[in-house]
């Protein structure tokens, strides 16, 4: 009976060292702006490994409605997500803005993982009659695992101004490192969300990690070494 249930230990074991070891597949990112999506070409993303990097300047959407005029993108698959965005608002009216970062991950985390994020930014009048950033329906940052939101900072209602050719900043604010009990399978990202008065500019640096919750580490790891001084008992 011991016999047979090492056997099914050492067999689950070496399934997880399996995941564990490999190599995360390369994939590209998912990032739009107000649903516009330039892909990664457009973006100048190149990968190594499971680190994917993306930076440019002057992106304007098919509506010409926005461009991006500077962005740098950190993606890691194992899973990180870390970008620098500037936007400016090319309409005559305040527009909404949704910008989404996501990186598909590999391997899977099993559920407890540990997350950590943050946000710092600012906007800047560029038309010479001030500038207001602002958020009334929902939080400036969220965080996804698997596309759902699982933290958010900056909630509404959030609003930032300054004067004539002046600036104003937003946040910093972050959370974690903590433990929440789900999963990360296929994807980690960043959504933000605010709006911005018409022909100014807004930027910031936005940053998501997911980690194995750390009691998981440790449980595999004293299992492995049951293992060791099981089998060194028996040699005895």
């Amino acid at each position: 009976m011991r016999s047979h249930l090492l056997r099914s230990f050492l067999a689950v074991v070496g399934c997880l060292g399996l995941a564990l070891a490999a190599a995360p597949a390369q994939a590209d990112p998912i990032v739009s702006f107000n649903g516009w999506e330039p892909g990664s070409a457009a973006l100048g993303c190149s990968s190594t490994g499971p680190i994917t990097t993306c930076a440019g300047t002057g992106a304007t959407s098919g509506s010409g409605a926005l461009t991006v005029t500077q962005w740098n993108l950190f993606l890691d698959a194992d899973p990180t997500v870390s970008n620098f965005i500037a936007i400016q608002n090319n309409l005559a009216v305040a527009q909404t803005f949704t910008i989404t970062v996501q990186i598909p991950i590999a391997p899977a985390i099993g559920a407890p993982i540990t997350i950590q994020g943050s946000i710092v930014g600012g906007a800047t009048d560029f038309n010479g009659n001030g500038v207001t950033l602002s958020n009334s329906t929902s939080s400036i940052y969220t965080a996804l695992v698997d596309g759902n939101p699982v933290q958010t900072l900056l909630d509404s209602p959030q609003s930032y101004s300054a004067g004539s050719g002046g600036s104003v900043g937003f946040g910093p604010a972050s959370f974690g490192p903590f433990a929440i009990g789900s999963p990360a399978t296929t994807s980690i990202g960043i959504t933000i969300n605010f709006t911005l008065s018409p022909g100014d500019l807004a930027s910031y640096t936005s940053v998501f990690t997911v980690t194995p919750e750390p009691g998981t580490l440790l449980l595999v790891g004293s299992g492995i070494a049951g293992l060791v001084a099981f089998g060194s008992r028996k040699r005895d």
